[in-house]
Order: C-alpha cells, then structure tokens, then sequence
C-alpha cells in the first residue's frame, strides 16, 4: 500500500461526486428523508400536548416542560430511543448506499432505497461505536475538568437538566406563537449555565480536543470500509491509517475549510433570494417574481444540500478506498 494519501486528489474526487452525482443522491435520499420526517412527526405529536403550547402561545406565560408533555419522562425517553434508532438506521442505508458506490462501484439503480440489509446495518452500528467512543472521550475529559473546577458532577447535570427544560418551554412558545418570550426564556437560562460552568466546559474542551481528535483521524475510513466490507473494521481502520495520520488529517481540516465557505457563499445567496421573496408583498409583477425567486431558492436549497453531503460522505468512501488499495 502506498505510503502518502493524495489529499489534493481526494478533496477534488469528494467534490467531483457531489456536483455529478447530485441527482443519485436526491434518488439515494428522498424516501429515507421522507419517512424519517414523518417519524419524526408522529413522535412529535405523540409527545406533546400541543393545547398547552398553544395556550402558552396566547398567553406568553412559560411553564415546566413537563407541562407540555404528553407523556411521563421515562416513556418519552425511551420513545426518543426507539426514533433514534429507527431515524438513525433509515440515514445509515442512504451512506451505505454511497460509501459502496465509491468505494465498489455498487449502484443498484432503485428509485426507493431504504435499505435494511447488511451495509446498512454496519453503518448503524459502526456509526454507534465511533459515537460511543467519542462520547467516553469527551466524558472523561468532562470528569477531569469538574474535579479541576471543584464542580459537582451531580449538580452540573441538574443545572444541565434544567437548560434542557427551558429549552423545551421555549420551543413550545415558539410552536404556539410566541418566540420571543421563548427565546428570552431559553436566553436567561443559558447565560446562567454559561456563568456557573464556562471553566469547566473551557478545560473539558481543553483536555479532550487531542484525544477526540485523534479518534477522529485513526476512524476516518472506519463507517465508509464496514459498509463496504462484511465486517466491522474498527481494528482495520487503525491499521490503515497508522503510517497516514497526517494526510488524513489534512484532508480533513481542508475539507471542512471548503465546506465552511461554500456555506457561507449558500447563506448569502439564500438571503439575498429571501429578500427578493419578499417583494411578493407589493404584488402584481413583484408577486410573480417573488414566487420565481421562491421556487429557484427551493432548487437551490436541494442542490447545495444534496452536493454536500453527497461530497462528505463520498469524502470518507474516498479516504478508505485509497488506504485500502494505495491508489
């Protein structure tokens, strides 16, 4: 196997994929996205108790966020469990379907892909693994900073408790109508976590930035090569990149580098479509050019999303493809 990784190759070879084969994600992507959202929406609605949202959106009062809950905390936590794993599964056959693309050649040209096959399944549970690494990581560096700060890890995951209470009170607001108290709401509780644990978070940062990043690089083609191989390469993975962790990691940075700039030249597009919608409020000619715009801004929002992410995850079937073969 070679000894380098060609990183100006492979960024070229992500991106050439996302603006080529934009087309073959929308195809790889729509049913998946489609029944995660409803998914997502039938648990939304199993959830809350969308009379006292909108209560509180008349009335601008927020309450607990158990108030606008229909169901008891455990319940719901296991019901996020089960949409986790359902959600996560559906997202893991659309980058099964890529990664073996890229790295097979594999296209089994199907209009509806929800895959629940082997890839698939890999994908998930590979994905879950380097998660679960990451989050034991970014824990112990979490433990370290409190005994540094003198914090009580009890009383962190309290006040943590609560941020995420406000947070819900504040997305019931916003549901029923009132966005600015919620948003107040949320404000206040997060300047106070903020005051009470910017050390802590500061030095977990601090402590866990190398380690995770590390994981990061010696995972690289980790997700990508188990949905090609059949079999979890969690030990391969390290073997691949042990005499290449610099390229990869170059790779990587100027990959998000590029990634953050076409965001931003996205989000000023987008705003400045936004502010031609907005002529519609004039009508006559304005409201026809307003819907034109409207539309275009719809085509363009698709097309960006489905050229980088096809991108990113070709990104990753790339770096594994290369190590394996020492293209």
């Amino acid at each position: 196997m070679s000894q380098s990784l060609p990183v100006g190759a492979v960024l070229n070879e992500a991106f050439q994929f996302g603006l080529q084969r934009w087309g073959t994600m929308i195809r790889f992507a729509w049913a998946p996205l489609l029944v995660g959202c409803l998914l997502v929406a039938g648990f939304l609605g199993l959830m809350l108790n969308v009379e006292a949202i909108m209560e509180a959106g008349r009335t601008g009062a927020a309450g607990q966020a158990s108030d606008y809950l229909r169901l008891p905390a455990p319940m719901i936590v296991f019901f996020s469990l089960v949409l986790y794993v359902l959600v996560s599964v559906l997202f893991s056959g659309i980058m099964a379907s890529v990664f073996r693309l890229v790295a097979l050649g594999e296209d089994e040209n199907r209009l509806i892909n929800i895959r629940l096959d082997g890839p698939a399944a890999r994908v998930f549970w590979a994905s879950l693994l380097k998660g679960v690494i990451s989050t034991v990581v970014w824990c112990a560096a979490l433990a370290i900073a409190l005994v540094l700060t003198g914090k009580n890890i009890n009383a962190f995951f309290g006040d943590l408790g609560a941020l995420f209470s406000a947070a819900m009170s504040s997305l019931a607001l916003a549901i029923g109508g009132a966005a600015e108290a919620g948003a107040e709401r949320f404000a206040a509780a997060e300047a106070l976590f903020i005051t009470a644990y910017w050390k802590t978070v500061t030095y977990a940062f601090i402590i866990g930035f190398v380690p995770a990043l590390y994981i990061s690089v010696r995972l690289a083609p980790f997700v990508a090569g188990s949905a090609a191989e059949n079999r979890l390469i969690l030990m391969g993975s390290f073997e691949l990149t042990r005499e290449r962790f610099w390229p990869v990691l170059g790779a990587m940075i100027l990959m998000g580098l590029m990634i953050f700039v076409i965001s931003i030249i996205f989000e000023l597009v987008s705003q400045i479509m936004e502010l031609l919608s907005g002529l519609g409020a004039a009508g006559g000619l304005f409201a026809l050019i307003a819907l034109v715009v409207g539309i275009i801004h719809l085509g363009l929002m698709i097309f960006y999303n489905a050229v980088v992410y096809g991108a990113q995850f070709a990104f990753s079937a790339i770096i594994y493809r290369r190590l394996k073969t020492g293209e």
